[in-house]
């Protein structure tokens, strides 16, 4: 019994969260390429200021929120200061593509919920 409730538990979530990314997927790419210097709400993340050396722009502040889709793209795609190009994948992986523009679209978009 408690295997089948296991079982049961893990594949509603699964579905909770495949359905969730499907309906937000500029979340899911904030999950793989951004969170990690950003924060997982997009707060900031105090150890990722510590490493860089300087307090990563929190997404959820005017300075970010006031830029346009256009000067998102661009820092997204082009990097700014100590940022480089987003890419996807593991940092340690020295192939690693820059996301797609579609992906670059759906991330501003799920940047747009983090309004305070």
């Amino acid at each position: 019994m408690r295997l089948a409730t296991s079982i049961f538990t893990a594949v509603f979530f699964g579905l909770v969260l495949s359905a969730h990314a499907e309906e937000n997927p500029g979340k899911a790419v904030f999950d793989k390429t951004c969170k990690n210097c950003h924060g997982v709400d997009g707060k900031g993340d105090a150890m990722a200021d510590k490493f860089w050396k300087v307090q990563i722009p929190r997404l959820t502040s005017k300075y970010v929120q006031g830029k346009s889709d256009e000067e998102l793209k661009k820092i997204i795609t082009g990097g700014i200061r100590k940022m480089e190009p987003v890419r996807v994948g593991s940092p340690t992986d020295p192939h690693r593509p820059k996301i797609a523009p579609k992906e670059v679209d759906d991330v501003i978009r799920y940047v747009r919920t983090l309004k305070k």
